[in-house]
């Protein structure tokens, strides 16, 4: 039953979904698939080799070892106080588990840890008018500064849309990769943020305007994938008009500056393409009796594209147009001095005709659901994600006024964030559900399924308090490792609660007796389980390789929690079992008396 507990403690792990999944999933069916193949084994193949192989039985030998005999005189003269009195015993349990419920609102949460992958993927945006020469110039000039710093390896450049054009992306933007040497051969303090930082404020320095934006390679792409922008996180204002649209942008952009963490901001400009705008005036033109639309055909047919005719050649035609000389059409000066013939066989310019202006026009639009939007991207860094972007959300509802049909829609890791809290918030009390009817199963009683609940809870005090002192935040690594401990919390409780049971009910020791031998026992079981998991992720918790980031969070939470429950199981079960039946005992000898009255 243990077993199958510890493998319904992984049902979250499964309703995961996006980036968590691809991390976790496997996880998750390595698990079922061991934990199946070890309850087969268990039952058809343990009980077989064990009647072939061992003969003469298995005898439980007396002689504990050194280590065992050390760890008793440690635990033996507090278990010993704790069982006679039991009622303190559970009131000084209540305090780490008050500690936890008190200090986890100071656990700052993150979606997932930050993966280190040893490289710079840096994106610098320009003014949106600039030509491919100057962006190619100033590219150069950047991979120049980049290579300067010895933990560089080398600088790539990528100028504009991708090759196979599947990217919008104008000659605005330059990208950036840079693979970096190993960690260990930089200087000693020198951290990546720390790297970051100062390669941030030069590039800043010496290019002032442009926007820069630092991530990782793999990074960035699902970066992008998830905020549907290129950034970890997006402000989407999304509404009709495009000139208000980058007007709140840019008040946004004002705000968020002030907040603490949020870096890297920047806007993906929809407007910026210069435009030629010629408005013929309807009242000059009656005057001379020249209709508007022959005025838009003289437009289209000298300044645009517009085709006047066909030309065949055998069986191919081919749309003939007519374009003036481009110093007749590169200044809204010449433009204003295209001839117009009138009616009565007289030129007039065109500018006397029409209102004739520079203006900046759409330059890209971009759409989500079918809905024009100006994106804001911005990045957290040196705060946790969800502190800061509570933060950036009061204060831009307080700052920035939207009309009537504008709205805000947070996208990126943010978005993340609060759907998997929303899926794990459901479907852990589903899970936890689950493992109380396996408990019930194994104990049937239920004063020992709370028995064996409590230890959820000591378990996740455990987790929060090694959070706190590793200063990690709180992410989704952390909620599976935390998911993890359920599985280990109750099969230590079980292996003693049953025990208590068999020894209290089957053998007729007294609820003491019962208590102290389960305890004497049970350690070693516990101990063992207790240790595997502590000892199997020690390496995970203690790593800083590039990819270790994502486990570290999970083997941390589950070390703490490990600990706590064998610091804390052998101290609190059977006081709590001694109070539970004795309790029950009375209960039934009042019923008793009140029968036999």
């Amino acid at each position: 039953i243990s077993t199958i507990i510890i493998g319904a403690a992984f049902i979250p792990l499964f309703t995961l979904t996006g980036v968590s999944s691809v991390l976790f999933t496997p996880m998750a069916r390595t698990y079922a698939f061991a934990i199946g193949g070890a309850v087969v084994l268990a039952v058809f193949l343990l009980p077989v080799l064990t009647s072939k192989l061992l003969k003469n039985g298995i005898h439980e030998s007396e002689d504990e070892g050194p280590v065992m005999r050390f760890l008793n005189r440690i635990y033996n003269p507090p278990f010993e106080a704790a069982l006679r009195h039991p009622r303190t015993a559970l009131a000084l349990l209540a305090i780490p588990i008050f500690a936890a419920f008190v200090l986890f609102p100071l656990l700052g949460r993150d979606f997932m840890p930050k993966l280190e992958e040893g490289n710079f993927w840096i994106r610098s945006t320009f003014p949106v008018s600039i030509s491919l020469e100057k962006s190619f110039e100033f590219s150069n000039r950047m991979r120049k500064v980049l290579a300067e710093y010895p933990e560089v390896l080398s600088v790539v450049s990528e100028i504009g849309r991708p090759d196979d054009g599947t990217d919008v992306t104008g000659l605005s933007n330059v990208e950036f990769f840079c693979p970096l040497k190993p960690f260990d051969e930089w200087p000693r303090g020198l951290t990546k943020e720390k790297l970051t930082d100062i390669v941030r404020a030069r590039m800043q320095r010496d290019f002032p305007g442009v926007t820069f934006n630092f991530s990782q390679y793999i990074s960035d792409n699902v970066e992008e994938a998830v905020s549907g922008v290129k950034g970890e996180n997006s402000i989407k204002i999304i509404g009709p008009d495009l000139d208000v649209n980058e007007k709140k942008a840019a008040e946004i952009m004002k705000v968020l500056r002030t907040v603490q963490g949020i870096t890297d901001i920047g806007t993906f400009r929809t407007l910026g393409q210069p435009e030629i705008t010629i408005v013929p005036d309807r009242t000059v033109c009656s005057r001379y009796g020249i209709n508007p639309g022959d005025i838009n055909a003289i437009i289209q047919g000298l300044i645009g594209d517009l085709p006047v005719t066909q030309v065949y050649e055998g069986e191919k035609f081919f749309a003939l147009t007519t374009r003036l000389q481009a110093q007749f059409r590169d200044s809204l000066e010449a433009i204003r001095q295209i001839p117009v013939q009138s009616p009565d066989g007289n030129f007039l310019p065109l500018g006397q005709l029409a209102s004739i202006t520079r203006q900046e026009g759409p330059l890209v639009v971009f759409r989500e659901d079918g809905q024009r939007l100006s994106p804001v991207k911005f990045s957290v860094r040196g705060r946790d994600l969800a502190s800061a972007i509570t933060e950036a959300k009061a204060r831009i509802a307080k700052q920035v006024k939207l009309p009537y049909d504008v709205h805000l829609v947070w996208s990126g890791e943010i978005a993340e964030l609060d759907s998997a809290e929303a899926r794990l918030l459901l479907i852990i009390p589903i899970t936890l559900a689950a493992i109380a009817f396996l408990i019930f199963i194994a104990v049937r009683s239920w004063p020992a399924l709370l028995i064996v609940l409590v230890d959820i809870p000591l378990a996740c005090t455990g987790g929060v308090l090694a959070l706190l002192l590793t200063g990690m935040h709180f992410s989704q690594s952390a909620a599976i490792g935390f998911v993890s401990v359920f599985g280990i919390a109750v099969q230590d409780a079980l292996l003693l609660v049953t025990y208590f049971q068999q020894l209290h009910f089957n053998e007729g020791l007294s609820l003491d007796d019962a208590a102290r031998v389960a305890s004497h026992r049970r350690f070693r079981p516990v101990l063992m389980t207790t240790l595997t998991a502590i000892l199997g992720l020690l390496p995970a918790a203690l790593s800083n390789g590039i990819g270790s980031q994502s486990q570290k969070p999970l083997a941390i939470v589950v070390i703490g929690g490990a600990l706590n429950l064998l610091i804390l199981t052998r101290l609190v079960q059977p006081p709590m079992c001694v109070i539970a039946y004795r309790w029950l005992e009375r209960r039934r000898a009042r019923r008793a008396v009140q029968g036999a009255r």
